[in-house]
């Protein structure tokens, strides 16, 4: 009788545990982090001069004040003083200036 409460114990768990999607289990089978797999927007922050953003599908808004980006499900929304765009790639930007604040908001 022991044995079969252990069990149910076990299943119970088990079905309560969330299911994994196949991208974080193969991260953490390759033993790397799960953006790396992901199509999700990365944001990197270097205290508030600079802006690394990953995923971007666009600029909508660009002046020294705001700059606007097409995240695909989201827009990112950068305020600040003396923004620039310093480097832009086909699914990449990088902000700088000085950032004041930082808005998502949804399409």
């Amino acid at each position: 009788m022991r044995r079969h409460s252990q069990r149910n114990r076990n299943r119970t768990n088990e079905e309560q545990t969330p299911k994994q999607s196949a991208a974080s289990k193969i991260a953490r089978v390759l033993d790397v982090p799960q953006n790396v797999l992901s199509t999700m927007p990365t944001i990197e922050l270097m205290g508030n001069k600079e802006a690394i953003v990953e995923g971007c599908k666009g600029v909508l808004e660009y002046d020294e004040e705001t700059v606007r980006l097409n995240l695909g499900e989201t827009i990112l929304k950068f305020t600040g003083r003396d923004l620039a765009l310093k480097c832009m790639t086909s699914d990449g930007v990088i902000v700088e200036g000085y950032i004041l604040s930082i808005e998502f908001q949804s399409i």
